[in-house]
């Protein structure tokens, strides 16, 4: 739980997109600020939900699609985490695959619920696969859906937890649409480069490997810890003041020492020799909103 004393982010585009998968720097939107909605009560009275991108399901529910599924699953609140599936074959499931928390943290959650840190957390999660690119459907069609799906559970506010670097602008498309209808929201995102371009609503920032944005897997406490301040940050956001991307004060490894970045580097080396998963997916993705933001957040109320 030591102060993050740098500014280093892990660099995905330097790391990964060039020297491993041989392709174009991830692309992504530079939108303006989004207008928020208030918070109706304290985080302390809130009923808290959460929408991961993470793909996550039960083996009695429809699988996910790996890519460009709109739908989602609804995930309840007291199931067996331990059945719990994982349709994004993204290579940094490896991490949800040894502690699902760190990308669906239902425990975390209701161990906050238990702590007084927020007054419920809702009965469902919603749950999609982060590698979308129809974003117009995305904002004007799936986003309502969640709305309401929120709030017939009386959700006063959204955890946003992007997945990938694709979740990281879907994710945040999502949470501006969600925000635009009434609805606050508030993300945990892992890849700065991405946050700092879409403006998810009261984000912040763990600089934490990709695919661990709720903590360090079996860090029971280290997991509530963030979580918690991911929440309170967001939650302290005055709607009038201006955007910032808020860094979270945890370190991966004690010491401040950043051999994760290799482990994540060599998680998606090891994929694209075997699988080539990541660069299919690529492929999947010809639909950008680079260049078109402004008529985007027109179109779409976002």
């Amino acid at each position: 739980m030591t102060v993050q004393a740098d500014s280093r982010t892990y660099d995905f585009d330097a790391n990964v997109a060039g020297p491993v998968l041989g392709i174009p720097p991830l692309s992504v939107p530079k939108f303006d600020a989004p207008e928020l909605t208030p918070l109706r009560k304290p985080l302390g009275d809130a009923t808290v939900g959460l929408l991961v991108t993470c793909g996550a399901y039960y083996p009695d529910q429809k699988r996910l699609e790996q890519r460009s599924d709109l739908s989602y699953r609804l995930l309840p609140r007291e199931r067996d985490l331990s059945e719990v599936l994982f349709a994004h074959m993204t290579p940094i499931r490896a991490f949800a695959l040894a502690d699902a928390n760190v990308a669906y943290p239902r425990d975390t959650m209701l161990d906050l619920e238990r702590a007084g840190v927020i007054g419920r957390y809702a009965d469902r999660a919603v749950s999609m696969v982060g590698s979308i690119s129809q974003y117009d459907e995305l904002a004007t069609e799936t986003a309502p859906r969640i709305v309401d799906e929120f709030t017939a559970m009386g959700v006063d506010l959204v955890l946003v937890v992007p997945f990938c670097p694709q979740c990281h602008v879907a994710g945040g498309v999502l949470a501006r649409a969600i925000e635009r209808r009434g609805l606050p929201t508030t993300s945990l995102t892992t890849l700065h480069r991405a946050a700092s371009a879409v403006k998810a609503p009261r984000a912040t920032f763990l600089d934490f490997p990709l695919g661990c944005p709720g903590g360090r897997p079996r860090e029971v406490e280290q997991q509530r810890a963030i979580v918690r301040a991911a929440l309170e940050t967001g939650a302290a956001v005055d709607p009038a003041g201006p955007w910032s991307l808020r860094r979270l004060p945890f370190r991966w490894a004690a010491d401040g020492n950043r051999d994760w970045e290799t482990l994540v580097t060599d998680l998606y080396r090891v994929d694209n020799e075997i699988r080539g998963s990541v660069r299919a997916n690529l492929n999947a993705h010809v639909m950008s909103l680079a260049g078109q933001e402004k008529e985007f957040t027109i179109r779409c109320a976002c």
